[in-house]
């Protein structure tokens, strides 16, 4: 059983409070002014994609509160074991609207507001929904970043209400994939990593609806969304306008050092090896076990993992655990072994090309340059052994 801190027995009075103040706002207080609010990238990896909420204000009570789902505790126990598994649990919180835009100017990072226009049905319906939502049994839900986060529980409230916008929005195609959306927010090693993780499956082009589990396409949809023959949005403005927002600077280059530098060099050194051979198979072994330790961390996060986003990663095809075996043939000395494992590793990788051809999986740039240079390596334990055995059979004679 787990004991609360101090800090968290105050933060759940807060929270009980908070839900009694709603209950009794929404009651009394008449029809509240509903937003949609956009906020703008950060600078941690995790809010890199911005962030949604949704605001009601009461004017004649004078209270102003924030529906928030992207809530989570860092002090959950074993947090990176289960945010890998799928299993870490985010919530739905309330706030006060001054607490909310201060944190945002403290990271400066820009606030947008959309004033939705809601007739007195729709709002109460809103309103029920956030309610039911904010039992202490539904509260909380298991993350997935591109299925049920803090924007697209918001759209599956939001949409809903106007008759009709659900399922035209699914049926309408957004002309990309979820890739290609996820790589126009990063670059760099974050960029590399994400995309060595995410399977398959976000290379299929995908709806309007679905586009919307990011911050900035919830926005674009809801400005577009008409409700009654008239615009959803009767208003919309900036809270707060961060004077150089992350999301401003991320085309620059934030690290020295890119993947497709490291992979260029690590290439030109597999190249150098093959004209000295000592060299070169110890340095190719090394960059063998590299590669194969990393298909082991990724076959196992694939395995222990619920996140659907994971499932159907054919970067195994050269991420691959297999590769361990060609080093432990080499090192044995086991010629004709380690030439048959490289032959197989080469069928491997050439399947990968079909992969890739048919745009079935995206190819990282540093993709490319790692598969060349374990095709390097493999093509020459392929033919060296056999070249050598013909040499010194011919010295025989």
């Amino acid at each position: 059983m787990r004991l609360f801190t101090f800090h968290e027995m105050k933060r759940a009075v807060l929270i009980l409070f908070l839900v009694a103040l709603f209950a009794n706002t929404s009651k009394a207080a008449g029809k509240p002014v509903v937003s949609l609010l956009t906020c703008g990238s950060g600078n941690e990896l995790y809010s890199t994609f911005g962030h949604s909420a949704l605001r009601l204000y009461y004017p004649n009570e004078g209270k102003d509160l924030v529906f928030n789902f992207g809530l989570f505790n860092f002090n959950t126990p074993a947090f990176y074991w289960k945010f890998m598994r799928g299993k870490l649990e985010y919530m739905l919180g309330i706030q006060y609207m001054d607490d909310f835009i201060a944190q945002y100017k403290w990271e400066e990072r820009w606030v947008k507001e959309q004033v939705l226009d809601l007739d007195s049905m729709q709002t109460a319906r809103l309103v029920d929904r956030l309610e039911f939502l904010y039992l202490p049994a539904n509260r909380y839900y298991l993350y997935s970043f591109l299925y049920k986060n803090c924007t697209s529980e918001l759209r599956d409230i939001i949409f809903p209400l106007v008759e009709g916008a659900e399922s035209s929005f699914k049926n309408s195609m957004a002309g990309v994939t979820d890739r290609e959306l996820i790589n126009g927010y990063i670059s760099g090693w974050p960029k590399f990593g994400i995309n060595l993780i995410l399977g398959s499956g976000l290379d299929k082009e995908i709806s309007v609806y679905q586009s919307m589990f990011l911050p900035d396409n919830l926005y674009s949809g809801i400005s577009v969304l008409q409700n009654g023959g008239k615009s959803m949005v009767s208003k919309d403005h900036y809270l707060y306008k961060a004077g150089n927002s992350y999301k401003e600077r991320r085309d620059l280059p934030d690290y020295a050092i890119s993947p497709l530098f490291v992979f260029v060099v690590l290439l030109l050194m597999v190249l150098v090896g093959l004209f000295k051979k000592r060299f070169g198979l110890i340095f190719s072994n090394i960059y063998l076990v590299l590669v194969s330790i990393l298909g082991i961390v990724l076959s196992f996060i694939i395995l222990v993992t619920e996140h659907k986003e994971l499932y159907m990663n054919l970067n195994l095809l050269w991420c691959n655990p297999f590769f361990l075996a060609v080093v432990y043939a080499s090192v044995k000395g086991l010629k004709k072994t380690e030439r048959l494992l490289s032959a197989i590793s080469l069928v491997f990788l050439a399947l990968l090309q079909l992969v890739w051809a048919f745009e079935v999986q995206y190819a990282e740039p540093g993709f490319v340059v790692i598969v060349i240079t374990l095709s390097i390596v493999f093509l020459s334990r392929v033919f060296t052994p056999f070249r050598v055995q013909k040499q010194m059979s011919y010295g025989s004679r």
